[in-house]
């Protein structure tokens, strides 16, 4: 009897052991290759990088010179406070968020939502993430996916709170130089109830006044909060319809007048099962039954997807673990399966034969 326990053992240890080096062998023959969308992606964060520069450009000639916070002098972050800043924001997520490769990471987790080719999203931007709304509109460029959106023009620290050029105005310049190809749809103040109540009053009438003058869509101010819900619901609707909506930023339209509760990331329809009064756009694009993209949390954001949080450098286009996959091969793993399924089977056999005598 113990012969045959320490047969069994024996077998075991062997078949642990098989497998393990069968697995040792799958990881080690594992071979880096591009993602089948490695062109897609390379094209969406080509536009973003265009679209950077160019707003780089219109900073300086509007006089505004970089700020000491935008060290990799990409010219997409702002001051840590001025007359149209909104809340308090991450200087650390500013700078992760001002990266060409945000558009490869909007074309994967517009992909994930089930977005293909000649769909409509609507997208609620604020200006707190100038890049990572930029991000949204060069991944629908290269996805050829018309992406419906609604800017707001008041930002957190860090992000695009400079009267002189706000997000809007970056949208607005491109679109008029031939640089963009849609246009924001609507316009809003951003900030306390949508409509900047927290900002100094002559420095936002100066900047809507501005945005206004490039004639390029309308400006909505409209404090009521289910009535502001319905109006931008309702351009969705009229424009579109769409099939996923992408929340930038901590618009309370998009995220609800409550504390931000929702995961960042993906969120498969109806993950939220019902709908408060108080809900934004994406509680109640997702309980009627679309995808939702909620991009606020840049830290966990950056974890999720494998992205350095305020990095050091910022690497070209196509590099980063965003175009890439490892395929591993199956047959070193079929036979560790099978080689372990052996050595039991044997085992047991033998043990049964010897029970019969």
């Amino acid at each position: 009897m113990k012969s045959l326990q320490k047969r069994r053992s024996t077998a075991l240890i062997l078949a642990v052991v098989w497998l393990a080096v069968c697995l040792v062998l799958t990881l080690a023959m594992g071979q880096t290759k591009a993602t089948e969308d490695y062109e897609i992606k390379l094209l969406a964060a080509q536009k973003l990088q265009g679209w950077m520069d160019d707003i780089r450009d219109y900073k300086l000639e509007a006089g505004l010179s970089l700020t000491p916070y935008d060290t990799h002098k990409t010219g997409m972050i702002g001051d840590e406070y001025t007359p149209i800043t909104t809340s308090l924001g991450s200087e650390e997520a500013k700078r992760t968020t001002a990266n060409p490769d945000m558009a490869a990471l909007l074309v994967q987790m517009l992909t994930e939502a089930g977005v293909k080719s000649g769909d409509s999203i609507g997208a609620g931007f604020s200006g707190s993430f100038p890049t990572l709304n930029l991000a949204v509109l060069a991944a629908g460029e290269a996805m050829n996916v018309k992406v419906i959106y609604i800017a707001s023009m008041g930002a957190s620290t860090f992000g695009a709170n400079q009267p002189q050029f706000t997000f809007p105005d970056m949208v607005c310049r491109l679109y008029l130089d031939g640089r963009l190809q849609t246009p924001p749809a609507l316009i809003t103040p951003g900030g306390d109830y949508d409509c900047g109540g927290e900002m100094f009053e002559e420095e936002k009438e100066e900047a809507l006044a501005r945005i206004a003058s490039y004639g390029v869509a309308d400006i909505m101010q409209e404090r009521d909060f289910a009535a502001n819900l319905k109006a931008r619901e309702d351009l969705y609707e009229t424009l579109g319809p769409i099939s996923c909506f992408v929340g930038v930023g901590g618009n309370i339209t998009t995220i609800g007048l409550e504390e931000d509760k929702m995961k960042a990331g993906v969120m498969v329809p109806y993950t939220v099962t019902s709908v408060r009064s108080d809900d934004g756009l994406l509680q109640y694009y997702n309980a009627h039954g679309l995808p939702v993209l909620h991009l606020l949390n840049i830290k966990q954001l950056a974890a999720q997807y494998g992205l350095p949080f305020d990095p050091e450098t910022i690497v070209p286009p196509g590099q980063s673990a965003l175009y890439y996959h490892t395929v591993y091969p199956h047959l070193p793993a079929l036979v560790g399966v099978l080689g372990a399924v052996c050595i039991l089977v044997f085992a047991f056999k033998r043990r049964s034969m010897s029970d019969d005598r």
